[in-house]
């Protein structure tokens, strides 16, 4: 299976999600927030994961990490989860590792511990769990080994799907080698899904489904 989907956050404005599922999207993964200038929800994740929802729309989330310890990532999960409390997700929740966070690691196993933790806090909540990253990420920057039970999001801007084995690929932004760089009118990051994560997480009562939720 090959899903197309998007992820984006309050930099796209008003998305139109009406207008998105028209031209093919099947899922969006939303920003719920970041670490990166202190601990913040995104502005646009209730009204855009609201909007998703009342679309038809398969949704996940993220959280652009900025930890580089095993508490400041504790401490971003549990921020994380106050922000997607009492929503329904069809697709993984990610940690979003990439920029700052890998370039002043102390160390591959200091990165790794802090990613570790912030996943198994969030798993422990009953949450499926994701990490996106850059293709060489997984594993020049971090232990494969440690790591390789969460889902997998990809990054490589490219024609070629990843060689590493991943769940989801974002394969365009800004730059798009294989579509357009807008929908619905706007630049936003694009992907496919390679599982069928919806089922799987029905399934297991995960992301908010072992209960009730009016959007």
């Amino acid at each position: 299976m090959q899903e197309f989907g998007i992820d984006i956050s309050h930099w796209q404005g008003n998305f139109d999600f009406n207008r998105a599922k028209s031209e093919g999207v099947k899922f969006v993964i939303l920003k719920a927030g970041g670490g990166d200038f202190g601990l913040y929800k995104d502005s646009k994740f209730d009204s855009n994961y609201k909007k998703a929802k009342e679309a038809g729309l398969g949704v996940g989330a993220y959280f652009f990490g900025y930890a580089f310890s095993v508490e400041e990532a504790e401490n971003e999960a549990n921020k994380f989860l106050s922000i997607i409390d009492g929503k329904q997700f069809d697709y993984p929740v990610y940690y979003d590792v990439e920029g700052k966070m890998i370039d002043k690691k102390k160390s591959k196993n200091d990165l790794t511990d802090a990613v570790v933790a912030f996943c198994e806090k969030v798993e422990k909540a009953g949450y499926f769990v994701g990490i996106y990253s850059g293709e060489s990420a997984f594993g020049k920057e971090m232990d494969a080994r440690r790591v390789s039970r969460f889902a997998k999001w990809i990054a490589r801007w490219t024609k070629k799907r990843p060689a590493t084995e991943s769940g989801m690929w974002q394969f365009g932004g800004e730059k798009n080698f294989i579509r357009s760089t807008k929908i619905a009118g706007v630049v936003c990051d694009q992907d496919y899904c390679y599982v069928d994560y919806p089922t799987l997480i029905k399934e297991k009562k995960l992301n908010g489904y072992d209960k009730e939720v009016v959007h």
